[in-house]
């Protein structure tokens, strides 16, 4: 049994802990902060396969005393001379073998403030793993081989190293990028919430890149979904491809989908909002039609998951919202509403 932690956005975590749960021989054992931490007795690769977590760390240490003052920083290097590393090397190899000497990158962040810069954090820390390992020291995280992880909160330094070779949240086919494009580990997190299952149809009225759409595809849904803007379109085709998955896309206005009445499942879309994106046309105005067309086309039994920081103008006839929650993300706290149909009495 190892003894693990994932990373995930602030408002996903029990989201990431319920995902996790699923897998044969985990036990969670805290949601904290950003973080879910884990017991797990599986096969390794089963936790490659996690789609919400943007990473995932063997844990290696719990320290504490890591007061706010610069001292602090010669107590990181001594507790990181004891640092237990070889059976967390060991695991990490089943992953991707590694050669005799490889190199190591650190990332660092903390919560609150201190006299002393991550920078600094990740300087100490790999004087004393360069010392014990002899392994090189690296300062782009995509060039090391192997990633070590510092996480502190209050007077609590978490230690852990990487189990993949890059984050979980780095899918290899998100290239194209446009502004506010979802990070995949969140569009993911939507999809979990709207409880989307094989065959179904999931649609994104606004797909941007299609993130949500490849991530619903991989789930084995049927993808489909659409933009005003035809570089988006050719965004979300290009990442589609890079996926070896087919999303049905259209260049489409949303508050006038060409689509039947209740033919679609599920919808799941991260709606324009803020500075996140621009939008021509009123904001209010927009919600509103835009709502009542994906009201119009959602199945009897189908769900809405939406993402915005704009709440308010999100209204369905007869449509109730089963729950609200904030995440953080772009510097800003968006809501996630998921709504289903009423029964009728």
């Amino acid at each position: 049994m190892i003894e693990l932690f994932a990373v995930t956005n602030r408002g996903i975590e029990p989201i990431s802990a319920a995902e996790m749960a699923r897998l044969r021989g985990m036990k969670i054992t805290q949601i904290a902060y950003r973080r879910v931490h884990a017991h797990f007795a599986g096969q390794l690769a089963e936790l490659l396969a996690l789609r919400t977590v943007d990473d995932l760390f063997i844990q290696l240490a719990e320290w504490q005393g890591i007061g706010p003052h610069r001292s602090t920083l010669a107590l990181l290097e001594q507790f990181a001379l004891d640092l237990g590393l070889w059976q967390a090397v060991k695991l990490r190899a089943e992953i991707r073998p590694l050669s005799d000497s490889p190199t190591f990158s650190v990332s660092a962040n903390f919560v609150g403030k201190r006299n002393y810069t991550t920078g600094e954090i990740k300087l100490a820390f790999a004087k004393s793993i360069e010392t014990i390992t002899g392994w090189r020291y690296v300062e782009d995280d995509r060039a090391g081989d192997i990633n070590l992880r510092l996480f502190i909160e209050h007077e609590t330094a978490l230690v852990g190293m990487r189990l993949a070779t890059t984050p979980l949240h780095r899918r290899p086919y998100k290239q194209e990028h446009l502004p506010g494009s979802l990070k995949p580990s969140v569009a993911a997190a939507l999809l979990f919430v709207a409880a989307v299952a094989p065959a179904q149809t999931v649609l994104d009225p606004c797909c941007g890149t299609g993130t949500i759409l490849i991530e619903a595809a991989l789930l084995g849904a049927g993808a489909k979904g659409g933009d005003n803007d035809a570089a988006a379109i050719a965004a979300a085709q290009s990442n589609a491809q890079a996926a070896s998955i087919q999303i049905d896309v259209r260049l489409w206005d949303a508050r006038a989908l060409p689509l039947a009445d209740g033919s679609v499942d599920r919808i799941v879309s991260n709606l324009p909002w803020g500075r996140q994106i621009e939008v021509e046309s009123d904001l209010a105005q927009f919600y509103q039609d835009a709502c009542a067309e994906m009201e119009r086309v959602l199945a009897g039994d189908g769900r809405i998951v939406l993402l915005t920081n704009l709440p308010h103008l999100v209204s369905f006839s007869h449509l109730a919202l089963e729950k609200q929650f904030e995440i953080s993300l772009f510097g800003q706290q968006p809501a996630i509403l998921v709504y289903h149909r009423q029964k009728k009495k």
